[in-house]
């Protein structure tokens, strides 16, 4: 295993004072933490093996601009899936709703905070706490569209809407 110039002068200074154990205990871990470094995978393996075959759902909570992030994920995201978007502040979101919306990528948009109220439950009654302060962040869910057609790949014709309907309304009916 190579040693750079510092881990040599320690050594040489160490092996006077530190029994042999020692030294070859610290030479061994030295020499794992490097293979192990060396056998990570490189941001492209990690792409090509994770990213490309496209997910069925998307949850993103990032520090950095909603907007980027989610248009460069979006590829990633087979047509017809949902995503979440989380972000502490509604500002970005609904930058991010706005671009989505006049790009045409995705359908039922819809923005929510995630406020959560807390219930004091008591023998013989409950009511709910009153001060609160909301500082769950926010949430964008939308279905992402089929990039070529714009269309959602699960929307039915109309004569598969209209088979549908007939077994649905069948199945009420009692019929068979």
């Amino acid at each position: 295993c190579y040693l750079q110039p510092h881990t040599r002068e320690y050594l040489l200074n160490v092996k006077q004072t530190r029994p042999i154990k020692e030294v070859t205990d610290f030479l061994a871990k030295r020499c794992a933490r490097f293979a192990r470094k060396l056998t990570r995978p490189t941001s492209l393996e990690i792409q090509t093996s994770y990213l490309l075959p496209q997910s069925d759902c998307l949850i993103l909570a990032s520090k950095y601009n909603p907007t980027t992030t989610l248009l460069n994920m979006l590829p990633f995201l087979a047509p017809s899936c949902p995503f979440v978007v989380f972000s502490e502040h509604l500002e970005p979101l609904v930058e991010t709703f706005r671009e989505l919306q006049e790009q045409e990528l995705a359908i039922n948009l819809r923005l929510s905070d995630t406020w959560l109220r807390d219930y004091q439950v008591l023998e013989g009654r409950t009511h709910p706490q009153m001060s609160m302060s909301q500082n769950g962040g926010f949430l964008l869910t939308g279905v992402k569209l089929h990039p070529v057609t714009g269309k959602n790949d699960l929307e039915l014709s109309e004569e598969e809407l209209k088979v549908l309907k007939e077994v649905v309304a069948n199945g009420r009916r009692g019929g068979g």
